[in-house]
């Protein structure tokens, strides 16, 4: 029989139904039951059709892991177009549940769109059919099942969103898959732990960057050297992985996919989770939240990149880093090299003279809008100045990192540990008074100033007092412990210069990760300014070391 004989007006009921029966599951909603498997409601309705010759299945339409409480959901929609078609006119679900969620929508399909295609509507469980004459009990049951069902959904969205909450600020990682150079604990999938292929390529990643490689030629190694993409990397190891950033059959590393590396804090042991969510369980569109309300844990797994060089990586990308014509590498000091007299960036200058060329720094402001001087510097001349300053950097912090056993002692002047301390002498105070008191107790005891009875009672409650004042004290003691801790991990700004102790040449990443800016004056002065300049300098003062993190270039010198 033909669509159309179902339009208004029309009372013609067919004798064959060609019905298409609909299975949907989602662990969202929380359908873990196995009734609710698609085998489960798959053989309810199939038995369904074998009592019911009048029904004739054509085909099975099957939404796995999709939510109930939207109908934007593909076997869903394929299975409207074959209503639209004229393919089928009977729709099998196993009750109301698995065809959907959302009170508004499933009244909107059940009261009226299916009514006005001529679509039979059967939910086997719940005992509705809309083809039978409907009773005053349908008009309210129908509806309430729904609202039910609907506000079971938006009861389970929640407390998954609590329990996801609470396990990102309890620092489980809660994504589906491992981030690129790490892989989920098997006794444990909400830890990482580290891919040492995967983590040695991510390292190489850091150090090219820290050379002023930049991230589309550091792809192109990789591509190169035959280096699976993440996508590809993650499909060799088993895994069901897919990705919105892949277009192609294989995927290839690229600036963007470096890019995303170099960003991600994961490497330093950290995890920042709970960046996007959904305005609610009925809306799927994700929307960024505010950094504020990210959940960061530090340290909840072994990191593959040290955090200073995750630190220098940061500063670099949001450097200057373009490259000259026919380099792969940016320039030695791009970003770093600043004008003394006005702050602006000094920029490089080729200028010809005769068949050679000689490379300047000048000051951008004066080039551009002459709002400043006009003085420049010999790019090999600050190169010789930057190298003399940092083996003399060097030596000098050097010198200092043999005496810092002797700082441990002013580690604990700090005013942290200070109010800590004098909290540990309240509480060490309040220790001593309790046990007198419970000393006292059994004087009064055999004195006969309390009775036995009563002597219990305060014996028990000042030994729980004594005790619960103990345990605060031991807490206070190891939060001084690791104020002590971190005072001197924060003296590990020596590892770094000692890492390029025999430095003979300048490269890039000697230069990003000891100089935080350099500086030129008009008058040929040049100061450079070191990373951990306020730590050495504070040595410097408790030892009376003298730091100058300037090098004077005269104009004689310079010419």
């Amino acid at each position: 029989m033909k669509q159309d004989e179902y339009d208004s007006g029309q009372s013609k009921v067919p004798t064959v139904w060609n019905a298409c029966g609909y299975l949907r599951l989602s662990h969202e909603d929380g359908d873990k039951e196995e009734s609710n498997s698609i085998t489960g409601q798959r053989n309810l309705i199939r038995d369904y059709f074998s009592h019911h010759s009048e029904i004739i299945e054509c085909g099975m339409k099957v939404d796995d892991g999709f939510s109930g409480s939207s109908f934007e959901r593909p076997a869903f929609q394929e299975m409207m177009a074959d209503v639209k078609a004229g393919k089928i006119n009977c729709i099998v679900v196993k009750d109301l549940s698995r065809f959907g969620r959302n009170y508004l929508d499933a009244g909107e399909y059940i009261e009226r769109i299916f009514p006005f295609l001529g679509v039979r509507f059967i939910a086997v469980n719940d005992n509705y059919d809309s083809l039978r004459s409907r009773t005053e009990s349908d008009e309210l049951v129908i509806p309430f099942k729904n609202l039910i069902n609907e506000a079971y959904c938006r009861d389970i969205s929640v407390k998954i969103r609590s329990q996801l909450e609470v396990k990102r600020r309890r620092g489980d990682f809660t994504g589906a898959f491992a981030v690129y150079g790490y892989v989920k604990d098997p006794n444990n999938k909400n830890h990482l732990l580290v891919d040492e292929f995967a983590a040695d390529v991510v390292r190489d990643i850091f150090r090219w960057k820290m050379k002023g490689i930049s991230a589309g030629d550091i792809a192109d190694r990789l591509n190169r050297d035959g280096i699976l993409a993440p996508l590809d990397y993650k499909k060799s190891q088993g895994l069901r992985f897919a990705t919105p950033f892949g277009i192609h059959a294989r995927s290839a590393w690229n600036a963007a996919t470096i890019l995303r590396i170099l960003k991600n804090p994961v490497y330093t042991g950290a995890l920042e989770q709970g960046k996007n969510t959904t305005p609610s369980y009925k809306v799927k569109r994700r929307i960024v939240k505010p950094r504020e309300e990210w959940c960061v844990v530090k340290g909840v797994h072994e990191a593959v990149i040290d955090q200073h060089d995750f630190e220098i990586v940061q500063k670099v990308l949001a450097m200057d880093t373009r490259t000259s014509p026919g380099n792969a590498a940016v320039e030695l000091f791009s970003g770093i090299v600043y004008c003394g007299e006005c702050g602006a960036a000094m920029v490089r200058k080729t200028v010809p003279s005769g068949k050679k060329k000689y490379i300047y720094y000048v000051c951008a402001a004066h080039k551009k809008e002459k709002k400043c001087y006009a003085h420049s510097l010999r790019d090999s001349i600050l190169e010789e100045i930057t190298l003399e300053s940092v083996k003399s950097q060097i030596q000098s912090v050097l010198g200092t990192k043999k005496i810092l056993k002797l700082t441990e002692a002013a580690v604990l002047q700090q005013a942290e540990v200070k109010k800590h301390q004098a909290r540990l002498d309240k509480k060490n105070e309040e220790i001593s008074r309790y046990q007198r008191l419970l000393c006292s107790l059994y004087e009064n005891l055999t004195d006969g100033v309390i009775d036995r009875e009563e002597y219990q009672r305060l014996n028990k409650n000042y030994t729980a007092l004594l005790s619960e004042a103990k345990e605060q004290a031991q807490g206070i003691q190891t939060e001084i412990g690791s104020i002590v801790e971190r005072g001197m991990e924060g003296k590990s700004w020596t590892d770094q210069f000692r890492k390029d102790q025999n430095v003979t040449e300048l490269d890039r990443a000697v230069v990003v990760s000891l100089i935080e800016r350099i500086l030129i004056y008009k008058d040929k002065q040049v100061e450079i300014v070191y990373n951990w300049q306020d730590e050495y300098q504070w040595m410097g003062r408790e030892h009376l070391f003298e730091i100058r993190g300037t090098v004077e270039w005269q104009k004689q010198s310079a010419k």
